[in-house]
């Protein structure tokens, strides 16, 4: 832990991951034993850990691509794709979640589409100054700049597209809901261009990373 990134990393998410099925079982308890109070109490001091442990792992995962010897990595978009993430798949999650549990309300939805359209547009923030600082630097970045443009071209502009509609949508229903049969092919809809949006984008990020030490897409060729 006092050397590795990667092994902090694991700790908070082994932490958050672990301190989440601590909460979903004291949970159970409450439901069970609803007039013990120290049940109530515990779960409060075991969210805070959770949280606390989830920030940690997402601060440490982050800053493991944030070396020099991968340039398309070494800029903070990367912080805001991840954090991004973060709240739009979060809150999409959340919204499945609360649905197949038939708690799924108005009210809900429209929070919840606000933090979805929240987690976009830090994420599209960061892709318009990446692209702008990797075509200036002129190293290895920007040739994976160009690579995503060219060869990888129609899915980045699949990508970005779909983060537009998704934007403009989860802005929309954070203000009007959603309502009827109607609703429910908007909600179906929406979470399916969220989810590719997300793998497209991830594809991206993984697939043409050009290191300083190697030519090439290092991923596409491991």
């Amino acid at each position: 832990l006092r050397h590795s990134p990667v092994s902090r990393e694991i700790a908070g998410v082994s932490g958050f991951f672990g301190g989440l099925v601590g909460v979903g079982l004291l949970q159970l308890l409450r439901l069970l034993w609803p007039e013990q109070s120290w049940i109530n109490t515990l779960s409060i001091g075991l969210s805070a850990f959770t949280l606390l442990s989830g920030t940690l792992g997402l601060y440490y995962m982050i800053r493991l691509y944030l070396i020099p010897a991968r340039p398309y990595w070494n800029h903070w978009q990367t912080a805001t794709a991840f954090s991004g993430t973060l709240l739009s798949l979060g809150g999409l999650l959340i919204a499945l979640v609360s649905l197949v549990s038939d708690s799924l309300s108005g009210t809900l939805i429209q929070t919840l589409a606000a933090i979805i359209a929240t987690g976009l547009i830090i994420e599209a923030i960061g892709h318009v100054f990446h692209g702008h600082d990797l075509k200036a630097k002129g190293n290895e970045g920007a040739a994976s700049h160009y690579l995503q443009r060219t060869k990888f071209g129609y899915p980045w502009l699949i990508r970005n597209s779909l983060m537009a509609i998704n934007i403009v949508a989860t802005l929309i229903i954070s203000q009007t809901g959603l309502n009827g049969i109607g609703g429910a092919i908007t909600g179906a809809t929406l979470t399916l261009s969220l989810v590719t949006s997300a793998v497209i984008g991830r594809a991206l990020f993984y697939g043409i990373v050009i290191p300083t030490t190697l030519p090439g897409g290092f991923f596409w060729r491991n």
